[in-house]
């Protein structure tokens, strides 16, 4: 065993217990375990170490860059599959259940038509002050089974959804069966207020201990109108927002305009159709009249061909 620069000890297990004895560590090298890393060993172990950041700085980034470019495709996803030369508004034509068209007789809107839940609207694409609004579509028309929910129940829905990023203006319609004061009651019975609250409490998410829902709006001005046989709830309302870009402090409001109206299943269940036009507090009077003609324009189709009612093809979720 002469010779050797390092021993290490290696049990042995005897039959009257544990036997130790050295034996070398390695042949023809010198140990250094006891000794710590050399200098040497530790230059490596920064470089190695340096490296191991930048791979990792490396993957961030190119991790960070597939999300953007997945958002981004995601954006051009929902946006129309044309759009006019300018960029501002989507040009008229016909693409699957919806038709885009220019309404006779409004300049500055252009008209929704959804072949798939039966319903029409005009939307204004400029403000009254002839400022021009560049909105896009965020969600396309589609059927009721794979509609964003507003909420965690799922009841109401929005089927269409179109938005100005730069002003702040969002039109949406939104489906969902009668819930609340108005479930199990024939509309004939329904209370105006009633059904703008309950179509305004349906799209919160704010809950108190119990779970019951709380109402985040102010409605004003609800009443009923008949247009064509068919009756159509008309409400403004108010909503508490968040600061933005012209308005930094920390209250803030929304302004919005809508419209509901009812077509029941085959079941009988009473559905109801929202449209629902909202700004910014600043911009309420530069659009209020616009908001006024949009929700006149509202209507309920007869169903066609292509019609699909919210209770059908539920398991269809594209």
């Amino acid at each position: 065993m002469s010779g050797m620069h390092s021993m290490s000890s290696v049990r042995a297990v005897g039959g009257a217990g544990l036997l130790w004895r050295r034996v070398p560590c390695c042949p023809t090298a010198t140990c250094n375990a006891s000794t710590g890393p050399t200098p040497h060993s530790r230059d490596s172990q920064a470089h190695a170490s340096e490296a191991r950041a930048d791979n990792s700085s490396s993957r961030r980034q190119m991790l960070s860059m597939g999300a953007s470019a997945m958002i981004a495709a995601a954006v051009l996803q929902m946006a129309p599959a044309a759009v006019a030369e300018d960029g501002a508004n989507p040009v008229t034509g016909t693409d699957g259940p919806l038709t885009l068209a220019q309404p006779t007789g409004q300049e500055g809107f252009l008209e929704v038509e959804d072949s798939l839940l039966a319903y029409k609207f005009s939307y204004p694409v400029v403000r009254k002050s002839g400022v021009p609004l560049p909105v896009i579509f965020s969600r396309r028309p589609e059927r009721y089974s794979s509609a964003a929910p507003l909420t965690a129940d799922t009841r109401q829905r929005i089927v269409c959804s179109l938005v100005s990023l730069s002003d702040g203006v969002t039109y949406t319609v939104s489906v969902g069966p009668a819930a609340g004061v108005l479930k199990g009651k024939p509309p004939s019975e329904w209370n105006d207020r009633d059904v703008a609250e309950t179509v305004l409490i349906d799209r919160s998410t704010a809950r108190i201990t119990s779970g019951q829902r709380v109402a985040l709006y102010n409605v004003e001005n609800v009443h009923m109108e008949e247009r064509d046989g068919q009756e159509y709830w008309v409400y403004e309302h108010l909503a508490q927002g968040s600061p933005n870009d012209l308005n930094l402090a920390q209250e803030t409001f929304r302004h919005a305009l809508a419209v509901t109206a009812v077509r029941p299943i085959a079941d009988g269940t009473p559905y109801l159709y929202t449209l629902n036009l909202s700004c910014r507090e600043e911009s309420w009077e530069d659009l209020q009249t616009q908001f006024q003609r949009a929700v006149d324009s509202f209507h309920l189709l007869p169903p066609g061909e292509g019609y699909v009612a919210p209770d059908e093809q539920s398991w269809r979720f594209f």
